[in-house]
């Protein structure tokens, strides 16, 4: 599928600069490949200038937008996206919450105390929590695990544990203040 001659998109990205609107429109193009990958690779390099337009593109309401910049956001791994991949932890597409989590995990540490953060003060979210475990879960080291296991089982037993979250981050967060 050639995404590139599609209104809906030239209207989604007409904002950005002309260069950016190139490499992105060729990104997402199924077609050919290797023109793909180069220019995600081109806007991977061009790295923290991009991340206003990338933060908006990555709440675009098509999917196909969401989800490339959502990998670009990714393999930049900045933490200033910290919060964007927070808020995409509960994004109705799978994938892009996978990816999410991945950008977390690959920001490291640092994102942990913000993503408790949003545990504690969200809305107590199945998805957002199965999120957090995930990345929880790939950022901690045993002896924290240990330490916070009620917290983790909270997170990945939404239906019987689920509703102690909140209260479980809140408590993480104290020993840590």
């Amino acid at each position: 599928m050639k995404i590139s001659d599609n209104s809906e998109i030239d209207n989604i990205l007409k904002d950005l600069p002309a260069n950016i609107i190139c490499l992105f429109k060729e990104s997402l193009d199924t077609e050919n490949v290797k023109q793909k990958l180069r220019s995600r690779k081109t806007l991977v390099r061009m790295g923290k200038s991009i991340l206003p337009q990338l933060h908006k593109l990555s709440a675009s309401e098509n999917v196909s937008i969401r989800m490339e910049a959502v990998k670009i956001l990714q393999l930049i791994a900045d933490r200033r996206s910290m919060y964007e991949f927070i808020r995409l932890l509960e994004d109705q597409e799978f994938d892009i919450r996978w990816v999410a989590a991945e950008g977390l995990i690959k920001i490291g540490r640092r994102s942990i105390r913000p993503l408790t953060e949003a545990v504690r003060d969200g809305e107590n979210s199945i998805i957002l929590n199965e999120g957090a475990h995930h990345v929880l879960s790939a950022l901690l080291n045993e002896s924290e695990k240990h330490k916070e296991e009620s917290f983790l089982l909270s997170l990945e037993n939404f239906h019987t544990l689920g509703g102690t979250a909140p209260l479980e981050a809140s408590s993480v967060l104290e020993k840590y203040n």
